[in-house]
């Protein structure tokens, strides 16, 4: 590693840069602002988000809240978007977006759950745990291949 100057003009050791991304797709983002964590607990929150399918995820880490960002179209093929809390965790909980939200006509496909411990403002985007699906485009590409309605479903995953 080579030395650099800290903006007081001080020698200091730069720090070596790693590429910690894995070949899997899906990833869970820790959002904490805890520098100190270990390796082990990056790997720990792989574990607290699980999609079961393009619609249902397991939570399994105590939460004061989750939110789930989902997409679907409706009857015309015209897309809408949720990003809503659906409550806390306390142990293990499965969560289905047409349980939380209702009946969607096609669809839905769920595209990121958000974890929010206690004190964290639940907004989107604000969450200490962001965990993508990582199966949303093969998942809107299966609703958009049992449409049978009038045109095409608009959008998709890109657009969620």
């Amino acid at each position: 590693m080579a030395d650099e100057r800290s903006p007081t003009g001080e020698t200091v050791e730069a720090a070596e840069v790693v590429d910690t991304v894995d070949e899997e797709p899906a990833i869970a983002t820790d959002r904490s602002d805890d520098d100190d964590r270990a390796a082990s607990d990056e790997l720990e929150t792989d574990a607290q988000v699980a999609y079961l399918d393009c619609e249902t995820v397991r939570v399994s880490k105590p939460v004061d809240d989750v939110l789930l960002s989902l997409f679907w179209w409706d009857e015309q093929g015209q897309i809408g978007t949720i990003s809503e809390p659906v409550g806390s965790v306390d142990g293990d909980r499965t969560i289905s977006a047409t349980e939380a939200f209702g009946e969607f006509a096609h669809g839905p496909v769920i595209t990121e759950v958000e974890l929010f411990e206690a004190g964290t403002p639940v907004v989107p985007g604000g969450g200490d745990v962001l965990v993508s699906n990582p199966d949303a485009d093969s998942c809107a590409e299966s609703v958009r291949d049992e449409y049978d309605g009038p045109g095409e479903l608009e959008g998709g995953a890109e657009r969620a």
